[in-house]
């Protein structure tokens, strides 16, 4: 009788690396991938999971990604996660960004085999991780001539469906939608870092440009920004939504809008997992690199000899400062809104010609 084969998914980054990697987990489970499934991430992240049959979703914080404050509480809380997913003994382990800390997390939770993607040196992800050393070889190389972190993604578990003997099977098939009469766009403005910020002059002239067209506008943030997104978008009054709840509520918010608007960050990439096109307004970033599949993403160097400097800006303090995001124009990412909400219509009305 052969043995169970149980997977634990390690998905430790950060919020918009967990929301497109859950997108790829998902698709391993269902096509039988495994019999059974942990899922180790943070806690904010664990709707993302919901419904996968035979899946324990376990929590912590991580010593990884962009948040701070990991303290000797948060490391006792991360090492308890980490026996507790050791007791279930998981036969597999996976991780999608090649990282050494990855691998290491996999030793501690006993795993016999880790699969994890690599990077060659000239892959621009390359200078995101750390790979000084680490345990295992890499189950797909991924070199510069595929950018996109999603396509390298869709090879990874490619490969993984082959190796299992379950490339043929049909993978899910994409939700329904349906929108009102009246399209509504949502507007994402906030980022982790300066540099991501497309200047609140440009929101204003495409929340000034979108309501005159027609367009219901809805301006999201976390809940702690409700107050600055109200003084942000004051002068439209009542004809800009203002919404601040949780992730889970963010999301299905996300799933009833015709487009997204929103910056290099989490926001597009939870409008991917919902299927709702978006606009990525990218700067200091290489645009090919985490671009979504249904994202309009608009990019410019403003001139700068360092773009694309991947978020360690050197023009800070100068007169170039942040000229590459600021370069990108309302006109560019109005005319992308209204491209994206004529294919999004037209799409609806394929599918519901092809329903009846």
């Amino acid at each position: 009788m052969a043995s169970r084969k149980v997977l634990c998914f390690i998905v430790a980054r950060n919020f918009g690396d967990i929301t497109f990697m859950s997108t790829y987990f998902r698709e391993l489970a269902a096509r039988g991938y495994a019999d059974e499934y942990i899922v180790w991430t943070r806690a904010p992240m664990g709707f993302l999971f919901d419904g996968i049959p035979n899946c324990t979703v376990l929590y912590s914080k991580f010593p990884v990604g962009s948040f701070g404050n990991f303290r000797w509480r948060d490391c006792l809380a991360f090492l308890r996660s980490a026996w507790n997913v050791r007791r279930m003994r998981p036969t597999v382990s996976l991780d999608m960004v090649g990282d050494f800390r990855e691998r290491f997390f996999a030793r501690l939770i006993g795993s016999h085999r880790h699969l994890h993607i690599g990077w060659t040196r000239e892959h621009p992800h390359r200078g995101i991780i750390r790979t000084p050393f680490g345990v295992g070889r890499p189950a797909v190389l991924v070199g510069p001539e595929t950018p996109s972190v999603y396509a390298a993604y869709t090879r990874f578990v490619d490969y993984l469906l082959r190796e299992a003997g379950l490339a043929d099977r049909p993978g899910p098939l994409p939700p329904l939608r349906t929108h009102e009469a009246v399209p509504t766009v949502g507007l994402h403005p906030s980022a982790s870092q300066a540099c991501k910020l497309w200047p609140q002059s440009h929101w204003t002239q495409l929340t000034q440009a979108l309501l005159g067209a027609g367009v219901d506008v809805v301006a999201f943030g976390a809940p702690g920004e409700r107050d600055a997104l109200e003084a942000q978008f004051a002068s439209f009054g009542d004809r800009v939504r203002i919404s601040t709840g949780s992730i889970p509520e963010f999301a299905r918010e996300l799933a009833r809008l015709d487009v997204l608007v929103g910056l290099d960050s989490f926001s597009v990439h939870m409008a991917e997992n919902v299927g709702t096109p978006s606009v990525m307004i990218v700067g200091p970033n290489d645009p090919a690199l985490f671009a979504p599949p249904r994202a309009a993403v608009l990019s410019d160097s403003g001139g700068c000899a360092a773009w694309p400097c991947y978020n360690r800006p050197s023009c800070v303090g100068t007169a170039g400062e942040y000229v590459c995001i600021r370069s990108i124009s309302v006109a560019r990412v109005q005319a992308a809104v209204a491209e994206r909400l004529l294919a999004s219509r037209a799409a609806e009305e394929q599918v519901s010609d092809v329903a009846c």
